[in-house]
């Protein structure tokens, strides 16, 4: 029997359990009910009760030093069995008081001598300070500047479950009644999450707000292109107790296919093989999606990956996720592990001949990016922001990089054993599954991922060699090859 199988059978989903991890007095978990999601709360008992069934919780999950075995946990299965079947107990009281869905609302659970549960909902303090994050936050960061978005209120929005990655990217449905699909992505930054993040200076969470935030305002400045996400047509708002809203997250279509990850994977399962013409025809989609990014707009990605690109109703692929705020480590390109520097040497006067210069940086230690994004030095220090100012041209072979990793992803039909990948160099690149691959796809690919970035080809030179392998396959007459 499942540890949430208590919730189960009362038709509610068990979510996420977390703690706070600066004073390790706190447990959260966040259930998922047939309207809402409700957070409680388990706290580290302040009356002497280390017994309490609060205080053996917290003190399991943070594996707090304790003077009797009885005051914890024998295992976290144990412990994560209790949390949900604690829940239980309470959950049908809880929904019949209408103060549980109110925005920043905490359900606390305890218990007193004789062993029985206490349920209290209350709003936290910490909600205010999440609404302060989000306050100055307007409509014209999120969307185009002549767009009219509709804003929903998160009461509306039901949660499904969350879609993984980084930040708070998660499928939902809104109430009917919106006229629109039912269905959407949401993504920004909702109380959940927050409580996940927040420390006592909350740098973080607000790196990940203004992430969010610059994130939406680049895709809605963006000149439209078929395998780019468009702009979100809808916001998200949510309320404090004075009834003044702030916006928080927003809504993008969500595409049921999934993403080029799942698909290969999928596929894989199958023991079948993603046809020529297709891999052709989404290398062609992904490298016109660099193209446009880099020849057009002039910007990075940053977190090019299969998982990266979903594939939409007609089978076409689409660059979401701007962050821009972290690379994986599985396509990134080596020089752009925030050890080292970057110049341009002209070596006679034609812009061909301009040769890129790489140095390794021994200097202090230096930091762009914000503390708790991970230990790794490109976590550290992001160099796709400096030379996007400094060095434009070893920006775009540091992506075509990572696009030649997606590309051998995609033709090799590897999707997994990446879970000890710390940093590009531990990927060990094969071909023995070519899936009866031409071998100038396979150069090609190899020359992208080349360990000398002078030695990769430009953007554009990657997206005219797919169009033509497709029109190729396709039998279709040769078209005027646009960036775009």
């Amino acid at each position: 029997m499942g540890e949430g199988h208590p919730l189960l059978e009362l038709g509610v989903t068990p979510d996420s359990i977390w703690g706070d991890y600066e004073i390790e007095s706190t447990v959260y978990a966040q259930v998922l009910g047939q309207v809402r999601a409700l957070i409680f709360r388990f706290h580290l008992s302040t009356n002497k009760l280390p017994h309490s069934l609060s205080s053996r919780i917290v003190s399991g999950y943070h594996d707090l030093e304790v003077s009797n075995e009885a005051f914890t946990f024998q295992d976290r299965g144990a412990m994560r069995s209790t949390i949900w079947s604690t829940i239980a107990t309470v959950w049908p009281n809880c929904i019949t008081d209408p103060i549980v869905f109110e925005p920043g609302v905490v359900i606390d659970l305890t218990s007193n001598e004789a062993g029985e549960i206490i349920w209290l909902a209350y709003r936290e303090p910490l909600f205010t300070q999440y609404l302060n994050l989000l306050r100055n936050i307007q409509p014209s960061d999120l969307v185009a500047k002549d767009h009219s978005p509709s804003i929903v209120d998160i009461s509306e929005v039901v949660l499904l479950e969350a879609m993984g990655g980084r930040g708070c990217c998660k499928r939902v449905k809104v109430r009917a009644g919106s006229g629109e699909p039912s269905i959407f992505v949401f993504k920004g930054m909702d109380f959940h999450t927050y409580l996940q993040l927040h420390d006592d200076d909350d740098e973080f969470a607000h790196a990940m707000v203004e992430t969010w935030r610059w994130s939406s305002k680049l895709i809605a400045d963006m000149p439209p292109h078929p395998n780019i996400q468009s702009p979100p047509k809808m916001l998200v708002s949510i309320h404090s107790s004075n009834d003044d809203s702030v916006f928080m997250g927003h809504l993008s279509t969500f595409f049921a296919k999934g993403d080029l990850s799942a698909k290969i994977a999928t596929t894989n399962s199958k023991g079948t093989h993603i046809s020529l013409l297709q891999k052709a025809k989404w290398c062609y989609q992904m490298s016109r999606a660099i193209a446009h990014t880099h020849r057009v707009m002039h910007t990075y990605h940053m977190d090019i990956k299969p998982g990266n690109f979903i594939i939409d109703d007609e089978d076409n692929l689409i660059l979401i996720d701007w962050e821009q705020s972290g690379a994986p480590a599985t396509t990134l390109a080596p020089e752009a592990d925030g050890t080292w520097d970057v110049n341009e040497q002209n070596t006679n006067g034609e812009c061909r001949a301009i040769k890129l210069v790489y140095t390794n940086y021994t200097g202090p230690e230096r930091r762009n990016m914000p503390e708790g994004g991970g230990q790794e030095r490109f976590n550290i220090w992001n160099v796709f922001p400096e030379w996007q100012a400094s060095c434009p041209r070893a920006l775009e072979l540091a992506e075509v990089y990572a696009l030649g990793r997606s590309m051998w992803m995609l033709l090799s039909q590897t999707a997994d054993d990446f879970d000890d990948v710390l940093h590009p160099n531990d990927v060990r690149i094969t071909w023995d599954n070519k899936n009866n691959l031409p071998p100038h796809w396979i150069t090609m690919v190899e020359k992208c991922m080349d360990k000398d970035p002078n030695e990769r080809p430009l953007v554009v030179d990657v997206v005219e060699f797919w169009e033509l392998e497709q029109l190729f396959l396709d039998n279709s007459p040769p078209k005027v090859s646009t960036i775009g």
